[in-house]
């Protein structure tokens, strides 16, 4: 009987293959995580069916019990990947939310065969034989050549020389550019989702060794390169970080972080101190050396390690230490040799701006330089390293809210011009960190990370975390007066939202490349006041927008400042906000006069940020930036009180009894960290809330909002992060 082939689901410019379990446009793989092509799945064989939420969740997880979150986490990242993937701008027009009851397939499918779908192209050659007629013989005929005119010798000699010389630079000039570098296959190689993001990825060439979450904690694990089971590995120092392995794979290189500090006034440089330690274990031996980061020089003999602003060399016994690059604007982090060991590159910040860029310092020179000053600091690139021979270098950035792989080709070979732009590798949906090139130099291996948030409800009374607004992904939810509405940041787009209390009458209010944060409704309940950014590496602005929807406007009138954290005065005629230069150099509480549209300093507010004015308007509580306490502002009197140490993310109550906020997420006393708040009746500072066992995220760092009635909302951490390989055509 003859081969009917594999049925294959065709809809769109998409091609779903069942079998080899694979979702292909334009005979490309498009990225799905298991889950979420097993949802595809079952939506596309039920096209323009609704198929209910509970025969959807038992079709995905036939033996497990799951929330319902993490069905909708799965609709969420399909809906951004065939958008993506479609250049499509509604992500609702391929799966479409029938509300109460489950989801419906929208587009039409069409069932198809691999002998249907497969197209071969036949080049036919044809031979054209062009026969030359010879008459035949005259004896009569008298035929006459004529003898074309001959050049002479030296005039032929001349015309060779020419085109000897000419000809290669001719064939030089028009040879070919170089065949760009693509991905061609992409394989998961762990399904544990808890790697974390910004983990440094080592091999030794068998094994892949990275960080893992277990609960708040992390631990350190490795996989084998062609995946199965992620192995536990065991450091002899409790709390430490992992910056390299050597290049014989026989040490890591750690940071003790039970042994920090910092230089300098504030937090910009802490450090640790450094340790190597023998693969697979032994006794850890320290190098003298301290640094925030450090890599091994690829012969195996030196290190490089930030040291300040600057990077320094020393042997790996921590001897002959000498400084490499000095004066850098930021701390540099992310040290990546060049196989050669002539250059480092690295990111790190820029004075006239708030994010990062790529940096290269050649050791020669000890200069550095920006490897592409293009770029935005918005990007926020991230370098990956080289491949073996030096061929290609990876990094990631950011574009439209998603981080991608890029590479740049760094040599090229006589037959080809040279490209040395950058080549964008993937676009989503995933989100791509520290790319790591395999040791064979045809693969590179990527944490991936699908970004979801679940926001949840503590309740004081049980010390239960319980769904609120049907677990949105829904970050620093701020409340209308009448307590009806709420406007909130969706995570991880970082668009701005308004809808009831429940969730329902969803309103999208903002849109990318705009990215909004810390909405604050006005006193009257028209108006919403938030700060934002774009893609193009603008300092953030504060903006209004009307809560029925509209276009958002700036606030205050044009200036080069960075503004954020807005709170409105009671009267709704003022707007207070954190003000400072690009750089943040300079730190301060300032207020903008909506009706003068005018901005002044408020005295004695040098060095404060996060500020919230108090309802009855005496005074405002902050965060100092180089200590991190929170203090008390006296708006009379221009004074300053601490309060309590490390805060984050002040806020007032409504009624102005108590100041909320939470100690930092991740610190040296993050044991003891969580949500409190402040009682000015008794000036106590009292501990609501202990930050759960289980991970906290959001589009600002982790944060937390109050209900009207006063609960706390906290964002539940539902990502999934794996490790992944992706299969090069590297020219």
């Amino acid at each position: 009987m003859a081969n009917q082939g594999r049925e294959l689901y065709e809809f769109g410019p998409f091609r779903l293959d069942p079998e080899k379990r694979l979702l292909l446009r334009n005979d490309e793989p498009v990225p799905l995580q298991l889950k979420a092509f097993d949802t595809l799945l079952v939506l596309v064989r039920h096209s323009q069916q609704v198929v209910l939420k509970d025969e959807l969740m038992k079709a995905v997880w036939p033996d497990t019990f799951v929330e319902e979150s993490n069905l909708a986490q799965n609709i969420f990242v399909l809906r951004k990947t065939l958008a993506a993937n479609s250049g499509v701008p509604d992500s609702h027009r391929f799966i479409a939310t029938i509300p109460g009851r489950g989801y419906r397939f929208a587009e039409n499918v069409r069932l198809v065969s691999d002998h249907d779908a497969l197209v071969v192209q036949r080049h036919a050659h044809t031979h054209v034989l062009i026969e030359e007629k010879i008459a035949e013989p005259n004896a009569n005929a008298v035929t006459v050549s004529p003898k074309p005119a001959s050049l002479s010798y030296p005039a032929r000699l001349a015309i060779a020389s020419a085109l000897v010389v000419t000809l290669p630079l001719v064939v030089f000039l028009f040879r070919p550019a170089d065949t760009p570098p693509r991905v061609t296959g992409i394989h998961q190689i762990t399904h544990i989702g808890t790697l974390v993001h910004n983990t440094h990825l080592l091999t030794d060439g068998p094994r892949i060794y990275f960080r893992v979450w277990h609960g708040k904690e992390r631990d350190f694990a490795s996989v084998s390169t062609e995946g199965g089971e992620v192995s536990p590995v065991e450091i002899p120092i409790p709390q430490m970080d992992i910056d390299d392995i050597s290049p014989a794979g026989s040490e890591f290189l750690v940071e003790s972080l039970g042994d920090s500090g910092k230089t300098g006034s504030s937090f910009d440089h802490p450090y640790q101190s450094l340790w190597r330690v023998p693969v697979p274990t032994g006794s850890p031996r320290p190098t003298g050396l301290f640094s925030s980061d450090a890599a091994w020089s690829p012969d195996g003999r030196t290190l490089a390690f930030a040291s300040g602003s600057g990077i320094s060399q020393a042997n790996i016994d921590g001897t002959h230490a000498a400084e490499i690059v000095t004066a850098l604007p930021d701390q540099p982090f992310y040290l990546r040799w060049a196989p050669d060991s002539k250059r480092l590159r690295f990111s790190a910040g820029d004075s006239k701006t708030t994010g990062f860029f790529l940096w290269e310092a050649d050791l020669s020179t000890h200069s550095a330089r920006k490897l592409i000053p293009a770029l935005p600091s918005s990007a926020r690139p991230w370098p990956g390293g080289w491949t073996p021979d030096g061929q290609y270098f990876f990094y990631t950035a950011v574009s439209d809210g998603t981080r991608n792989i890029y590479a740049i080709r760094e040599k090229s070979d006589l037959l080809h011009r040279s490209n040395a732009s950058s080549v964008q590798l993937t676009n989503g949906p995933f989100t791509f960190y520290l790319p790591l090139p395999g040791k064979d130099g045809k693969r590179l291996f990527v944490v991936g990370e699908q970004l979801r948030g679940a926001l949840l409800r503590y309740d004081s009374s049980t010390s239960q975390f319980l769904p609120y607004a049907q677990s949105i992904s829904a970050d620093q939810v701020a409340f209308s007066p009448d307590g009806q509405w709420m406007a909130y940041v969706q995570f991880p787009e970082c668009t701005l939202v308004r809808s009831r209390t429940d969730g329902s009458q969803r309103l999208q209010l903002t849109y990318a490349p705009m990215r909004a944060f810390n909405p604050q409704w006005s006193p009257d309940g028209t108006r919403i006041a938030f700060h934002a950014v774009s893609d193009n590496g603008a300092p953030a602005k504060i903006y209004l927008i009307s809560s029925a929807g509209g276009v958002p406007a700036l606030a205050a009138p044009p200036s080069d400042d960075r503004q954020i954290y807005p709170s409105w005065t009671s009267d709704g005629n003022s707007i207070l906000f954190s003000n400072s230069d690009v750089s943040q150099a300079r730190l301060d509480l300032s207020i903008l006069d909506l009706k003068a549209r005018q901005v002044s300093t408020l005295p004695g507010t040098r060095g404060l940020f996060f500020g919230q004015i108090s309802p009855d308007g005496h005074t405002i509580v902050a965060v100092d930036y180089n200590s991190r306490n929170l203090v008390l502002y006296s708006v009379a009197g221009h004074a300053t009180r601490v309060l309590a140490e490390l805060a984050d993310y002040p806020r007032w109550s409504r009624d102005g009894k108590f100041v909320y906020f939470n100690h930092l997420y991740f610190s040296k006393k993050r044991s003891t960290g969580g949500i409190c708040r402040w009682n000015p009746s008794t000036n106590a500072i009292e501990s609501l809330l202990k930050f759960p066992e289980f991970l906290l995220t959001g589009a600002y760092g982790v944060t937390f909002s109050l209900t009207p009635e006063g609960s706390i909302l906290l964002l539940k951490d539902v990502s999934n992060r794996d490790l992944y390989a992706l299969d090069l055509d590297l020219p």
